[in-house]
C-alpha cells in the first residue's frame, strides 16, 4: 500500500489485519535480503545423478556415499538438479528414506528421514536445497533409497545435482566415492560421481561484502600451449583433503566466467623432494562456462608446497586467458591457504599475488558451503511464504482502500465521491502495469547493455596487457585504459539505474543499504563510516525522491574523491523533527564557496537540494575539511508533486 496517499493512510488506521499482514511482508522482505541470492546457472556437463527402477517390483533405486571414515554429522543437503524452465517441477524424489551407518551392509543403521505417503518434497519445486538435520549422529556411510519417483518414460525416475554431507561445518562428502542401484548413466552428463563433485546449478558459495581490491588473477598468453602456474607454500606439511578453484568473472554483474580448460596439481613435501603429480582436472566440455567452483580431491596426500598449473587457457576469439578468482587448500576442516601469498609464474616471469587467497571471488565474499546451502533453503522458505502473503496483502489493501474511499466519500459528500473513486480505481489498475514496465526496462538494461559493457572492458584490459607485454605505444595503452575505465564505470552506473527502477527496494532502509554498497565501492581506499540513526527506515520513498536523494549522495562522494584529498569520510543519516537529515563530512582541503568561484559540484548539489525542497548547508575550510548537510521534509520524500 502506498502510504503517501491519504486513502491508504485512512485504510491502514481502520484495518488491523492489513497492518499485521503488511508488517509481516516488510519483515520477511528485510530478512530475505540478508541471505545468499538464489541464482540458477545452466550447466552443460556433470548435471548430477539419475536413478530409476529397472522393472516393476524390482529393487528400489538407491545411492550410497562412503565418507572414508566415521564423522559426527551436522546436516545432509539434497540439492535438486537444474530445471529446464521456471515452471519445471523437476525430478526430485517424491518418497524416500535417508539412512546412516558405520557398516557397508547397513545391518546397524539410523533412519535419518523417511517420507510418508504424501512427501513434503513434492512441494519443493523451487530449485532450493533440502536440509536434513543429522543431530550429531556419527556415521561413515550415507544411503538414500527412493521409494517413489516420477513416471517420465521409465519407472520411478529421480534425479539430484548434489548430496552434501556437513560435519563440523566442513563438507566431508566432496570427492567421496558413490555406489548406486538403478543408475541411469549418460557419459559426462549424468553419472554417480557428479553427486559429490561440489558442482550445482546454484553457482558459487558466496554472500556478503564486495571485494575491496582487484579480484583474483588474470593472465593473457600468446599461444594455447602456454601455461601459467600459481604456487603456495604452507607453514608446514599437512595431509591435504582437496583444492578448490573459483572461476574468474569477466564482469561482476553478469554470468560470464573464466577458468583454465585444464589444470594439474603438483605437491612437494617439507624436505624439498621432487614434485609429484597429485591430481588433474580437465573441462569435460571445452569452452563451456563454469559458474561453479572446481573441487579437486587430494585424498590425504601430504604436501607443503602446492603448485597449480593451468595447462590449457580459456579461449575466446583471439584471446587466450588463464584466470582464477580464489584458491583454497583444505585440510581437516581448515583452509590452509587463507591470506598466504601466491607466486605466479608465466613466460619465465614471476610475480606475487595476494588477491587469490583473500576470501573473495570476483563478485562476493566466500562463505562455508553448509552455511550457503542453509541460507538458500531459508530464502526459499521465506519466498514461499511471501508468495502466499503478497496476494493476500494486495487484496486486503485493495479492499481497504476501496472501503476507505467510500467512507470518505460519504463523509465529504457525493460531489467529492465520484472523482475520488475514479482516480483511486485508475491508480490501482495502472500500478501493476507500471511495475511490469519498470521490471522490463531494468531487465533489458541488465542483460543486453551490461553484457556488452563487460565484454568491452575485458577486451580493452587484455589488449592493454598485450601492448605492455609487447612494449607498444604508451599512448594507445593509455587510451585502452580509459576505454576499460569508462566501460566499468558505465556498467556500475547502469546497475544504479536498475536499482532506482526497482520498486521492492524503495524504503529509506533500502537507500541506506545502497549507500553502504556505493561507499564500499567508491571509498575503498579511504577510511569511512556509514551510520543510520533514523527510526523510520521502513518509510517508503517516491521514485523521484529516491532518485534525487541517491544522486545527491553520489555527487557528494564523487566530490570527496576528486577534490578533497581526504583520508577520512563520515556519512550519517538521522531524524530531525519532521525531516530526514543527511550529512557527509571529510577531513580534506575544502572547496571554494564564493559565488564567483563555486565549483560545478556545488552547483549540482544545490540543484538536487532545490528539486527536493530541501535545506542545504555547506561549510568548508582548508583546516577542517568540508561538511555537507541536507535536510528534507519527510512528506516531500514520500509524495511531492514538484519532483521531476
Amino acid at each position: 500500500m502506498n502510504l503517501g496517499n491519504p486513502i491508504g493512510r485512512i485504510a491502514r488506521i481502520f484495518d488491523s489485519q492489513l497492518v499485521r499482514t503488511e508488517d509481516r511482508v516488510s519483515w520477511l522482505d528485510n530478512r530475505v535480503s540478508t541471505f545468499a541470492p538464489h541464482r540458477e546457472h545452466s550447466m552443460k556437463v556433470g548435471l548430477g545423478h539419475r536413478g530409476y527402477r529397472s522393472k516393476k517390483g524390482g529393487a528400489d533405486p538407491a545411492v550410497t556415499i562412503d565418507l572414508g571414515k566415521e564423522h559426527p554429522l551436522d546436516t545432509i543437503f539434497l540439492v535438486p538438479c537444474q530445471r529446464e524452465s521456471i515452471d519445471d517441477t523437476g525430478i526430485f524424489p517424491k518418497r524416500y528414506t535417508v539412512e546412516l551407518s558405520n557398516r557397508t551392509d547397513f545391518a546397524q543403521r539410523t533412519v535419518l528421514f523417511s517420507s510418508n505417503s504424501i512427501s513434503p518434497s513434492s512441494r519443493l519445486n523451487d530449485g532450493n536445497p533440502v536440509p536434513l538435520n543429522a543431530r550429531n549422529t556419527s556415521a561413515r556411510y550415507v544411503r538414500l533409497t527412493v521409494h517413489e519417483g516420477h513416471k517420465k518414460g521409465m519407472l520411478d525416475l529421480f534425479g539430484l545435482s548434489e548430496i552434501v554431507v556437513i560435519s563440523e561445518n566442513d563438507p566431508v562428502s566432496l570427492g567421496a566415492p558413490v555406489t548406486t542401484i538403478g543408475n541411469l548413466n549418460v557419459r559426462g552428463i549424468w553419472y554417480p560421481e557428479s553427486l559429490t563433485d561440489g558442482r550445482t546449478p546454484l553457482g558459487i558459495w558466496q554472500n556478503g561484502g564486495k571485494p575491496t581490491s582487484e579480484a583474483g588473477d588474470s593472465v593473457n598468453v600468446s599461444r594455447e600451449s602456454d601455461t601459467v602456474s600459481w604456487s603456495i607454500s604452507l607453514p608446514q606439511a599437512a595431509e591435504l583433503d582437496r583444492v578448490v578453484l573459483f572461476p574468474y568473472q569477466i564482469d561482476r554483474s553478469f554470468e560470464s566466467s573464466v577458468l583454465p580448460e585444464a589444470v594439474t596439481i603438483h605437491l612437494q613435501d617439507a624436505g624439498g623432494q621432487e614434485e609429484t603429480l597429485a591430481a588433474e582436472w580437465r573441462n569435460p566440455l571445452a569452452g563451456s562456462v563454469n559458474m561453479t567452483p572446481i573441487v579437486i580431491p587430494l585424498n590425504g596426500r601430504t604436501g607443503r608446497n602446492i603448485r597449480i598449473t593451468g595447462t590449457r587457457p580459456w579461449v575466446m576469439g583471439d584471446l587466450k586467458i588463464h584466470a582464477l578468482s580464489e584458491i583454497e587448500v583444505w585440510s581437516s576442516g581448515k583452509n590452509l591457504a587463507t591470506a598466504l601469498p601466491v607466486i605466479r609464474e608465466s613466460e619465465g616471469a614471476a610475480a606475487t599475488v595476494t588477491t587469490l587467497t583473500d576470501g573473495y571471488t570476483s563478485d562476493n565474499k566466500i562463505i562455508p558451503m553448509g552455511i550457503w546451502l542453509d541460507q538458500l533453503y531459508e530464502r526459499g522458505r521465506i519466498e514461499r511464504e511471501l508468495a502466499i502473503l503478497r496476494p493476500v496483502h494486495r487484496q486486503l489493501a485493495s479492499e481497504s482502500e476501496l472501503n476507505a474511499t467510500w467512507g470518505s466519500a460519504v463523509v465529504l459528500g457525493l460531489t467529492f465521491l465520484i472523482p475520488v473513486f475514479i482516480v483511486e480505481r485508475r491508480r490501482l489498475m495502472s500500478r501493476d502495469q507500471l511495475d511490469q514496465l519498470r521490471k522490463r526496462i531494468a531487465s533489458d538494461l541488465h542483460d543486453d547493455i551490461g553484457s556488452n559493457l563487460g565484454s568491452i572492458s575485458l577486451i580493452a584490459r587484455t589488449a592493454r596487457k598485450d601492448l605492455v607485454r609487447l612494449q607498444g605505444p604508451e599512448e594507445v595503452a593509455e587510451d585502452l585504459g580509459q576505454v576499460e575505465s569508462i566501460a566499468r564505470e558505465s556498467s556500475l552506473a547502469m546497475r544504479d539505474i536498475v536499482w532506482l527502477l526497482e520498486r521492492r527496494q524503495d524504503s529509506i532502509g533500502d537507500l541506506v543499504q545502497r549507500m553502504r554498497e556505493t561507499a564500499g565501492r567508491l571509498l575503498r581506499e579511504i577510511s569511512y563510516t556509514v551510520e543510520c540513526e533514523s527510526n523510520k527506515t521502513t518509510a517508503k520513498l517516491s521514485l523521484d525522491a529516491k532518485r534525487h536523494l541517491f544522486l545527491f549522495y553520489k555527487e557528494a562522494i564523487h566530490n570527496v574523491l576528486k577534490h578533497s584529498q581526504a583520508n577520512r569520510v563520515s556519512i550519517r543519516l538521522w531524524d530531525e523533527d519532521d525531516k530526514l537529515a543527511l550529512e557527509i563530512l571529510d577531513n580534506g582541503v575544502g572547496l571554494p564557496l564564493n559565488d564567483d568561484t563555486k565549483s560545478t559540484t556545488v552547483h549540482k548539489l544545490e540543484d538536487r537540494a532545490r528539486v527536493l525542497d530541501g535545506l542545504l548547508q555547506i561549510a568548508s575550510s582548508k583546516e577542517k575539511g568540508t561538511a555537507i548537510r541536507l535536510l528534507v521534509k519527510r512528506s516531500h520524500l514520500t509524495a511531492h508533486p514538484t519532483l521531476a
